[in-house]
């Protein structure tokens, strides 16, 4: 792996960019890596790219290069193995900047998860775990936009990239060792469908509080969603800078039926909110025309259940035997919500259009089938070892 130093390239050119880009497609695989600034507008604003091959490093400076498309088209070529740690933002902002997201990508903190790491890993504990080396953490409040850039805050950022393409090689031949290749393919797939789907109006119904909103109320919140991400993406704002998501969501359920009445609500003072009360009003006022019948419904919650919690908690202890005995990451493979849609998928006669994720792929072989024989009380649950980290067993 390139050894850290001051010998690697600052890309400040189009022709030096071109060359490096050049430089990768020789390599066939690059590791890289994004410093931006995320709270002021909706596309992250993009401050610094980190990039290792295995003999060179390099960070491109793309605040004085004009034009990054070459660099863009080769993330997103699927001849180029791209190398990431925790890369959904740096993806979303290829997506953003080509409508496109690379087809072959190694994500290392995915593939740790699938070999028994803790998930999400830190880039510094698995830089630790599989080199044995340390990462700079000086520079963390660094603001990205400001020139120039001092040695060690290159160095700092360089140090994204420096091991990946190591750690990467060692997990890939885990896994292929292990019979998880496959795994991780499904994984990765699963991982870019969530980029791409991020902006994706349907996203309304996750919108913590939603389940508390009548159907009139929830079809407010699914029209008030959409004109956010609208607004956002034309005023290039973040999305929960211009309204958050818990106010949306209290917009919904108050039903306001004037101007005073939606600036009356709490934390509804700020400028940029009074100026669009006009535009939010209106979107209410559509909101209250659809007729009942079409209004949108949710399915009932486990939470809803007398005994969901107990249920739940039931199946979570049942997730982490099978977790730890398989050798994967529990917080990899499900979620509190995906174990509520298991049980709500069971008591809906497990219709075989709305299978869980549970219920699909290596999930299923490792972990789902096995909890639905707990939930229908073919399996049991037995304490062994109060001490023990899994201190329960299936039996």
């Amino acid at each position: 792996m390139p050894d850290r130093s001051s010998d690697h390239h600052i890309i400040n050119t189009q022709r030096g960019l071109e060359e490096l880009v050049a430089h990768l497609y020789e390599s066939g695989t690059f590791a890289f890596d994004t410093e931006f600034i995320p709270e002021e507008t909706y596309e992250p604003e993009l401050c610094l790219i980190q990039i290792a091959t295995h003999t060179r490093l390099a960070v491109i400076d793309p605040r004085v290069i004009p034009n990054l498309n070459v660099f863009w088209t080769a993330v997103v070529d699927p001849t180029l193995r791209v190398v990431v740690h925790a890369g959904s933002e740096d993806l979303r902002i290829c997506n953003l900047q080509t409508s496109q997201l690379p087809t072959y990508v190694f994500d290392i903190q995915l593939a740790a998860g699938l070999l028994g790491s803790s998930y999400p890993a830190s880039l510094s504990s698995l830089v630790q775990r599989y080199t044995g080396q340390s990462v700079l953490s000086s520079e963390t409040r660094t603001d990205w936009r400001k020139r120039p850039l001092s040695p060690n805050q290159i160095e700092y950022a360089l140090d994204d990239v420096r091991h990946l393409l190591f750690i990467a090689d060692t997990l890939n031949a885990r896994l292929k060792e292990m019979g998880r290749g496959h795994w991780y393919d499904e994984e990765s797939k699963n991982l870019l469908q969530e980029i791409a789907k991020r902006d994706d109006p349907s996203r309304w119904k996750k919108l913590s509080g939603v389940h508390t909103l009548n159907r009139r109320s929830l079809e407010i919140a699914r029209q008030l969603f959409a004109w956010r991400l609208e607004t956002s993406i034309a005023t290039n704002r973040p999305v929960r800078q211009f309204m958050r998501d818990d106010l949306l969501v209290g917009i919904a359920k108050r039903q306001p039926r004037s101007r005073g009445d939606l600036e009356s609500l709490r934390d509804f003072n700020r400028p940029n909110l009074l100026k669009a009360g006009g535009e939010i009003m209106a979107v209410i006022g559509d909101a209250m025309k659809v007729p009942e019948g079409d209004l949108p419904k949710l399915p009932e919650r486990v939470d809803d259940l007398a005994g969901g919690s107990m249920l739940v908690g039931i199946l979570t202890a049942a997730l982490a035997f099978t977790c730890a005995h398989a050798k994967v990451a529990q917080g990899l493979v499900a979620t509190i919500g995906d174990i509520k849609e298991l049980v709500r998928w069971h008591l809906d006669g497990r219709p075989e259009t709305e299978i869980p994720a549970l219920m699909e792929s290596w999930r299923a072989e490792v972990c789902g089938q096995l909890m639905l024989d707990v939930l229908e009380g073919r399996k049991a649950i037995r304490v062994i070892d109060p001490s023990a980290e899994v201190p329960v067993r299936i039996e």
